[in-house]
């Protein structure tokens, strides 16, 4: 192991992005060895699994549920998500039975831990290095000791039907009977999360329909949203109909979010299988068609995940070009290490330091954010000794960029203190 690989490992990492839900809740749904697969999961259905088969409504037994998943393990087990997983269970759980009793033994001791009061901190603060992680999921109730909560701001402009905007007014506590008074109940929503400790805001569209967003005027988006108030309340408009008024909830919650100095983080690029609710169409995540939205708004902090994979390339030029927009490597090292490795050489030579974060687990589980972080400080290690080879850093200078990507950088956009 190099100088530089001791030093990033002695680093207290700031987790960029995450999926992990409180405690109580993994307790709640008794989550096994099956509810960490995530990533895994979309391997093991394009690998031939049938979706579902493994999840906690299947009907198969826990015996049956260990011979499905080894059949497909086996057919995937060369892929960075098994690979990651594999690292996950061996370090936490000393797994390396992969036998269908070496399952059931390893079901029952994530079972256990579901249930351990301090597996949260064992995991996260001793053994991953975490300092805090960022989390997403779906509320802000959780341990401001180890998490911070981002909040999806989908379901407040994916308006198809009178129960979305019933949702909002249940959750913003407003009554909505016109337009101005839907835009009110959402700014009340963003009042509401930022009080309890939100700290960023997410566009999560890209997973269901295009990044393409259109500059409608008040009238236009009045009208559409009219038209779904008159509606029957089952009857949904469709994505065409409708965009018209998500394209203006867009800009508007954009505009909130920069009021309350909000960075805000869209997914860009890739879709994973399991969650994918657009068919896979990887054209309507192109980080390229963010441009003019990135452009009309200066004043904001645009945090563009995934570093835009497969258009990676694009992705490079506009965070190089553009003061507002910062470059995240959440999930990246987790898909393939060559890519990120390739990403990372081209960003150390194209954008400047302070724009770039360095990880973000992107699990549900903390176990996956264990095995992440730790591919990440290799992958990151490697890159910067070579750099350092090619007299490009000297290697107090890599030190001093993995600082700044792994922990600088995010206390000093998301304005936190740990």
């Amino acid at each position: 192991m190099s100088s530089i690989h001791e030093e990033l490992n002695k680093i207290r990492i700031i987790d960029g992005h995450e999926h992990i839900d409180p405690k109580e809740i993994r307790k709640k749904n008794r989550v096994d060895f099956f509810g960490l697969l995530h990533y895994l999961d979309s391997d093991l259905i394009t690998a031939g699994m049938k979706r579902g088969i493994l999840s906690p409504n299947s009907k198969l037994s826990v015996e049956e549920k260990a011979e499905q998943f080894l059949t497909f393990y086996h057919k995937t087990k060369n892929t960075t998500y098994a690979r990651t997983l594999k690292t996950a269970v061996h370090d936490l759980y000393g797994m390396d039975d992969w036998s269908v009793n070496g399952i059931l033994s390893l079901n029952e001791k994530v079972l256990a831990a579901t249930n351990d009061e301090q597996w949260y901190t064992k995991v996260l603060k001793e053994k991953a290095g975490i300092d805090v992680a960022f989390t997403l999921a779906y509320t802000t109730n959780v341990d401001f000791s180890l998490f911070r909560p981002i909040m999806f701001l989908d379901y407040a402009y994916k308006l198809r039907n009178l129960k979305d905007v019933q949702i909002i007014e249940r959750d913003s506590g407003r009554t909505v009977h016109t337009f101005q008074d839907y835009l009110q109940a959402v700014d009340a929503l963003l009042y509401k999360f930022v009080s309890e400790g939100m700290i960023a805001t997410k566009l999560g569209h890209a997973y269901w329909r295009t990044l393409k967003t259109s500059k409608p005027t008040f009238f236009e988006a009045e009208q559409c949203f009219n038209r779904l108030l008159s509606s029957i309340i089952d009857a949904p408009m469709s994505q065409q109909e409708s965009a018209v008024l998500q394209d203006y909830l867009i800009h508007h919650i954009i505009q909130s979010s920069i009021n309350y100095e909000l960075p805000i983080q869209i997914h860009t690029g890739h879709h994973e299988t399991s969650v994918s609710g657009n068919g896979n169409i990887i054209t309507n995540s192109n980080v390229s068609d963010l441009v003019p939205l990135l452009a009309a708004y200066p004043e904001a902090n645009f945090v563009l995940l995934h570093c835009g994979i497969p258009y990676h390339q694009e992705y490079l030029s506009i965070v190089k070009n553009y003061p507002n927009v910062y470059a995240d490597f959440t999930w990246v090292y987790v898909i393939s290490p060559t890519i990120a490795k390739q990403i990372l050489h081209q960003m150390i030579e194209m954008v400047p330091q302070n724009k770039i974060f360095g990880f973000g687990g992107d699990y549900n589980f903390v176990e996956g954010a264990y095995a992440h972080q730790k591919l990440a400080r290799k992958i990151v290690g490697d890159v910067l000794v070579e750099k350092v080879q090619d007299r490009i850093l000297t290697e107090k200078e890599a030190v001093e960029f993995a600082g700044r990507i792994f922990r600088e950088n995010l206390l000093e956009l998301y304005k936190i203190k740990v």
